[in-house]
């Protein structure tokens, strides 16, 4: 999917969701949406790449009501690989399951992690979401 240009996102249709993890990154919920939008993409970054014996990956979900960080819809095709390398940003595929990349009003977005993130540290998880 193209990405808007600068003028377009000054026109506000865009919104940007941004989780900042010093150390020690857990499963939390990051962002909560103001108003209905969709999700059209999602990097991340980070300063120091795990470094346990399993994987040590991210993803990012939808969550509606009363769900915990780790119980919504998965938005992404493909994990964030957080053992790549660091300083280097990555762009997960989408889900091809659309109606999960729409919030509604009061949704919010989370970060589900799995394995040890001990030496993960300077994560940078950018969400761009378009009003609709």
């Amino acid at each position: 999917m193209a990405q808007p240009s600068q003028f377009e996102l000054s026109t506000e249709q865009y919104l940007e969701a941004t989780f900042y993890g010093a150390s020690s990154i857990a499963d939390v919920q990051f962002w909560t949406a103001p108003v209905k939008c969709q999700v059209v993409a999602v990097r991340e970054v980070h300063a120091t790449a795990g470094t346990d014996a399993g994987a040590v990956t991210g993803t990012v979900r939808r969550c509606q009501g009363t769900e915990a960080a780790t119980a919504g819809d998965d938005l992404l095709s493909t994990t964030i690989n957080f053992k790549g390398t660091a300083l280097t940003e990555q762009t997960p595929a989408l889900t091809t399951t659309n109606g999960d990349l729409t919030l509604e009003a009061g949704n919010r977005l989370s970060l589900d992690v799995t394995g040890t993130t001990t030496a993960l540290a300077g994560v940078i998880l950018t969400v761009l979401l378009k009003r609709v």
